[in-house]
């Protein structure tokens, strides 16, 4: 197996929308936002779940405590960090 090194810091955030938000509006707000790869709408516990790269950590946790939580409808969130990249 050939594990590729990432240039970037990556993440995935998954995403619960508040009752009575639209899932779709906040996804075509979070394709706006700088550091957003890929929105997917996605089945189970979770709404959304975006993957994101950023060249620092700060860059992340900025965009987790300021950026994404002054979108209107996000709820609960949860983070995590890609530790490294298969295929």
């Amino acid at each position: 197996m050939i594990i590729k090194s990432m240039e970037k810091l990556g993440a995935l955030i998954f995403i619960q929308i508040n009752e009575g938000s639209s899932p779709i509006e906040v996804a075509e707000a979070l394709t706006k936002k700088a550091g957003v790869d890929e929105v997917l709408l996605i089945s189970g516990d979770w709404d959304l779940v975006i993957r994101l790269s950023f060249e620092e950590m700060e860059d992340l946790s900025k965009f987790v405590v300021s950026e994404l939580r002054s979108i209107k409808g996000v709820g609960q969130t949860d983070t995590k960090v890609i530790l490294d990249k298969v295929k």
